[in-house]
Parts: structure tokens; C-alpha cells; sequence
């Protein structure tokens, strides 16, 4: 999210596109590109543009390297994607992308990137799960989960949950929704039936929670990223930031680690075996460095693990590799690729604003 944000920048010319690599300094490799591959197999980097400006994208490079393009959908489908694209996930051979300012979601095909349609009525979408042939899109503005049929891509039900939903997930057909307070404060999670989309419960949080995930222990983890209070600057009487671990079976909270009054960890992702969790963590809740912790952990690090300022965390479910979104949104901005011992490998220009990563 970068609704504070307004900046307009000029995206790469597709075609020309530059990867930049590391070793003991920083190199350049221009690599010219005339199609994309038949298989979409690689990382895709959702850059969210500049606030009202609509220069939105979906970068991508392929696994081996052979082919990147800093702006995949427009072109594929000779289209510019729209104003602050929130999310990507791949789901059932399709990538569902909410388009927050814009109102929508766009469907495209992983075999082609090609547009299969857009679901429309949404007011500000921020992430998606899917469930057999029906999917969850959070939004903020309604402080509702709208319910999708994924074959017809209409809305037929909605779930009104707290303020500001963000990350979801699902665990023995239950939907986990984070209220992450929206422009406000909110301290809980709702949990929904997936199936006849009825609330179930309402579980007490820390301050916004706003990430999720499912351990190696089948625990469902929670990133609250706290408060700044109502003058937006880290000060003691601030609400911390907090990681909690929820039982699925009962829905009690089981641990509770408090961050300091000046830590609002955002934009949790957990590591390809689940045992690690990767958080971004700084004190302004829309970015930081680095940090990992275990899931059985009885505390929280003290030290980055990768000491680098960051806007974007994404993890390689397959091989756990992990990427960094630098924080600009007036031009186009890095990503930084690291290995499991956080070495950097390479990195890439990519759009504005990257804030997540897709993988395929």
C-alpha cells in the first residue's frame, strides 16, 4: 500500500531491459528480449506504481534468466494494469491481481499472461485465496471479504469482518481474515466458513494484524504491525507491534511476542519448509529490514537477518530463496535477490513501488 504516496514515474520501454547483477560490485547486463517463453515458470514482481498515476505493473523473470520484462502485462495485453496493483496469486493456473485504486481484479491465464476478465464492484481490493471454484478478495474501504464465483468472475456474497482486511487464509475450511485497522486501529480476526461464508468467531489480536500464514505445526501465525497513534511518529505510548500463533483446532491464541514501541513489522512471508517466518520490520509499518525468526522460537531476534531497507519481502516457496522490494515511489525501483543465507545473488530493476512477489 502507498495510498500517502503521490508520485508519478515513466516505466521501462518493454523490449530493452536491464538486468543488474552483484559480485564484488555492481554490474550491468542488457538483455533484449522478442517473446515471452511458452511457460510462465519464474518470479513475478508486483510493483504497485505511484498513487493515481496508474502506472501499476507485473515485472517477471523466468527461473533460468533467460528472459525478464519489467512490464509483462501491458505487454501481453497491450494495457496498462492500473493505479496501485495490490497483490498476485496463482491459483488453479490462473493469477488473480487486486487493483486497489482502480476498484477491480484482474484474471490472467499463467499459460499466456493473456486477460481472461476483470471483477468489478470491488471499492479498494487488497489480497486473494481460493477454495475450489469460489474465491476471497479482502477490501478495505467496505471492511468486507466479497466472496467470488471464479467461473462467471462475479461477486455473489459478502463476509462484513472488522476494519481494513488484509491477508487471508484457509485451514480446514476456515477463513482466517487479518483486520488490519484500514486507516484506523482494529484487534482482531475474523473466522469465516469457507463454504456457507457464515462467521464462525472473532478472535482478540494485538494491534492490526495484517499478515498470515501456516506453520510447519499447523499453528496459524499473525503479524500485527501495532500503531503509530494518531500522529504517525513512533513514540512510547504507541502500541507495538506483535507475532502471535493461533490454534485452528480451538481458535486460542497459544503465544504472544511483543515487539518494541517503535517496531511495526509488516509483510510476513513463511520459508519453503515452514519453519522460518520473514518479516519486514521498521518503524513507520509500511517497511524495514530484514528479519527471521523460528517457529518455535521463545523470542524475538534482536539483529536483521539481512540488514537492508526494504518495501517488498517475498519468499521462493520452492527453494527458498528470498527478494527484497526497494522503497521508491517516484521512479523505478530495485529488487534484490538473496539466497537462504541472505547472500545477495542478483537484482533487477524492476517497476515502482514493488511491494511483493508472485512464484511460479
Amino acid at each position: 500500500m502507498s495510498l500517502n504516496f503521490l508520485s508519478t514515474s515513466k516505466l521501462l520501454t518493454a523490449g530493452l531491459l536491464s538486468l543488474f547483477l552483484f559480485s564484488s560490485c555492481e554490474k550491468d547486463k542488457e538483455t533484449i528480449v522478442a517473446s515471452a517463453p511458452d511457460n510462465l515458470n519464474g518470479v513475478f514482481i508486483i510493483n504497485e506504481g505511484a498513487y493515481g498515476s496508474g502506472n501499476g505493473s507485473i515485472s517477471f523473470i523466468s527461473n533460468d534468466s533467460s528472459y525478464y520484462n519489467s512490464d509483462l502485462y501491458n505487454t501481453i495485453n497491450n494495457s496498462a494494469l492500473g493505479d496501485i496493483v495490490q497483490s498476485m496469486t496463482i491459483y488453479n493456473n490462473y493469477a488473480y491481481i487486486p487493483v486497489n485504486n482502480s476498484q477491480r481484479m484482474e484474471v490472467v491465464s499463467m499459460s499466456n499472461f493473456k486477460r481472461k476478465g476483470s471483477i468489478t464492484g470491488l471499492s479498494s481490493p487488497r489480497f486473494f485465496v481460493g477454495n475450489g471454484s469460489t474465491g476471497f478478495v479482502s477490501d478495505w474501504v467496505s471492511n468486507s471479504v466479497y466472496v467470488i464465483n471464479l467461473n462467471s468472475l462475479t461477486i455473489t456474497d459478502t463476509i462484513h469482518c472488522g476494519a481494513g482486511p488484509e491477508g487471508m487464509t484457509i485451514v480446514n475450511n476456515k477463513l482466517f481474515i487479518c483486520n488490519s485497522g484500514g486507516f484506523g486501529d482494529d484487534s482482531t480476526v475474523t473466522v469465516a466458513d469457507a463454504t456457507t461464508h457464515e462467521i464462525i468467531t472473532t478472535i482478540h489480536t494485538p494491534v492490526n494484524p495484517t499478515s498470515v500464514a501456516v506453520d510447519a505445526n499447523g499453528m496459524v501465525r499473525v503479524l500485527c504491525k501495532g500503531s503509530l497513534g494518531s500522529d504517525y511518529t513512533p513514540t512510547p505510548d504507541d502500541a507495538p507491534g506483535a507475532l502471535i500463533s493461533i490454534d485452528p483446532s480451538n481458535f486460542g491464541i497459544t503465544q504472544t511476542l511483543y515487539f518494541n514501541y517503535d517496531q511495526h513489522p509488516v509483510k510476513m512471508q513463511i520459508s519453503a519448509d515452514k519453519l522460518n517466518l520473514f518479516y519486514l520490520n521498521g518503524n513507520q509499518g509500511y517497511s524495514g529490514t530484514i528479519d527471521k525468526i523460528l517457529i518455535d522460537a521463545t523470542t524475538l531476534p534482536t539483529t536483521p537477518f539481512i540488514n537492508s531497507e526494504f518495501y517488498g519481502l517475498g519468499v521462493n516457496p520452492k527453494n527458498g530463496d528470498i527478494y527484497g522490494g526497494r522503497v521508491n515511489f517516484s521512479a523505478n525501483a530495485y529488487v534484490v535477490h538473496y539466497n537462504t543465507n541472505g547472500i545477495i545473488q542478483d537484482s533487477v530493476l524492476a517497476g515502482v513501488g514493488p511491494n511483493g512477489f508472485a512464484f511460479n
